[in-house]
């Protein structure tokens, strides 16, 4: 009998509860959010938080749009970003404390 064993990993949830109401907005990332520095990163973990245009948020607060929902990776740019009405799992979240607190004015939670 032949068999192969195979490893998946899993996305992180960032969702702590499912209300059903999420706002999400589709986005196509821009090609800078997969660098980490001066190196080219394949993928743009969920919960990282995100400005309007694409590019990752400066950390501030001042041009947070939303948080990732799911991972993405460079071959494939489209996401879903969470920009209201949702409770995430900050344990799973990148984003800093500035970008949670200017996304708490859209009633975006972090537990």
């Amino acid at each position: 009998m032949k068999f192969s064993d195979t490893s998946l990993s899993a996305t992180p949830e960032v969702l702590k509860r499912k209300l059903g109401a999420e706002y999400l907005k589709e986005i196509t990332l821009d090609a800078s959010a997969f660098l980490d520095g001066s190196v080219l990163s394949p993928k743009v973990p969920a919960g990282t938080a995100i400005q309007k245009n694409g590019k990752l948020s400066s950390g501030d607060g001042s041009n947070v749009y939303g948080i990732t929902l799911n991972d993405t990776y460079d071959d494939n740019p489209n996401t879903s970003v969470i920009v209201a009405s949702a409770v995430i799992n900050g344990a799973n979240s990148t984003a800093t404390s500035s970008d949670r607190t200017a996304l708490a004015s859209k009633v975006v939670l972090f537990e």
